[in-house]
C-alpha cells in the first residue's frame, strides 16, 4: 500500500463508523483472548487433576480383575496395593540388574493375594543372590507399588534353576506351576517393613500417562485464531473502504475537470 493509500486509511479509521467498527473488533479480541487464555489454564488444570487421580494408589484388583489374559495400557505406572503372603517356594533372581552403578540381582517373589491369585513382586536389589534380606517375610504384608510391563527381551534364554534373565509373567506361570497375573508390581512401600530387606528399585513406567486433553486445547487456540482472524477483517474491510472512497473521489475530479 502507498503512503498515501496508507493516510486515507488512516484519516478512514478515524471517522466515527470506523472507530465505533473498531471499538467493536477491540472488545471481541478482547473476549476471544481471554476465552483462548481460560480454556488453556482448564487443559493445564484438567491435567493435573488426571495426573493426581492416576497417582493415588488403587486395589491391584480393581486394576487387574479377575480373569484379565493380558496387561491394558492403561494400567501401566499405576500405584497399586496388594494384600496378602509371599511364596518362599516361588521366587526368583533376575541376572544382571546394575543399582547405583553395583553389579547385582533383583529379587522377584510370588505374592499370594487374598483372592487366591498370584501376583510377581519385583522386592528390590541385592549385591548377590544369597544375601541377606533375600527370603521374603514369612508373615501376612500388605504392599504398595507400580505396575509394570512384561520384560519381552531374551524371551528364549536358558537360565540355571531359580533363575531369569527378565522377568515376563509367561515365563514365571511356567516355573512356579501355575498362573500369574499379567505384568509385575515394583514394591515401593511393605508393611510390615523387614530388616534386611531388599533395595527397592525405582519402576521404569511411572504415573503420568494421561489422556491430553485435546478438546480443550483446541478450542484455546480456535479463541485465539478468531482473535486474529477479527484484526485482519478489520483491517481488511478498512483498505477496501478506503480503496472505494479513493476510487470515488478520482471519478469525481475527473467529471468536474476542464474539457
Amino acid at each position: 500500500m502507498s503512503r498515501e493509500a496508507s493516510r486515507g486509511s488512516l484519516r478512514l479509521a478515524l471517522t466515527p463508523r470506523w472507530l465505533a467498527f473498531a471499538g467493536v473488533t477491540l472488545v471481541f479480541v478482547i473476549a476471544a483472548v481471554l476465552l483462548g487464555r481460560w480454556q488453556w489454564d482448564r487443559t493445564q488444570t484438567i491435567l493435573e487433576a488426571e495426573r493426581a487421580s492416576a497417582s493415588v494408589a488403587i486395589p491391584i484388583g480393581e486394576a487387574l480383575p479377575p480373569g484379565l489374559a493380558t496387561l491394558p495400557d492403561e494400567v501401566i505406572g499405576r500405584p497399586v496395593t496388594l494384600a496378602g503372603a509371599y511364596d518362599p517356594g516361588k521366587q526368583v533372581t533376575v541376572s544382571s540388574r546394575e543399582f547405583a552403578g553395583r553389579p547385582g540381582v533383583w529379587v522377584a517373589t510370588a505374592l499370594r493375594l487374598d483372592d487366591g491369585r498370584l501376583a510377581a513382586v519385583l522386592r528390590g536389589w541385592l549385591p548377590i543372590a544369597d544375601a541377606p534380606g533375600a527370603a521374603p517375610p514369612t508373615q501376612a504384608v500388605d504392599v504398595t507399588g507400580v505396575i509394570q510391563p512384561d520384560e519381552t527381551f531374551y524371551a528364549d534364554a536358558t537360565t540355571a534353576p531359580g533363575t531369569v534373565v527378565a522377568i515376563d509373567h509367561n515365563r514365571l506361570s511356567a516355573i512356579w506351576g501355575e498362573p500369574v497375573l499379567p505384568g509385575y508390581v515394583v514394591l515401593t512401600e511393605q508393611d510390615p517393613q523387614i530388616t534386611p530387606a531388599p533395595v527397592p528399585v525405582p519402576a521404569t513406567v511411572q504415573t503420568g500417562n494421561v489422556p491430553f486433553p485435546l478438546q480443550n486445547f483446541v478450542y484455546a487456540f480456535q479463541w485465539w485464531l478468531f482473535a486474529l482472524f477479527a484484526i485482519v477483517v478489520f483491517v481488511r474491510w478498512l483498505r477496501m473502504d478506503s480503496q472505494d472512497s479513493q476510487d470515488a473521489e478520482d471519478s469525481q475530479d475527473a467529471q468536474d475537470a476542464p474539457g
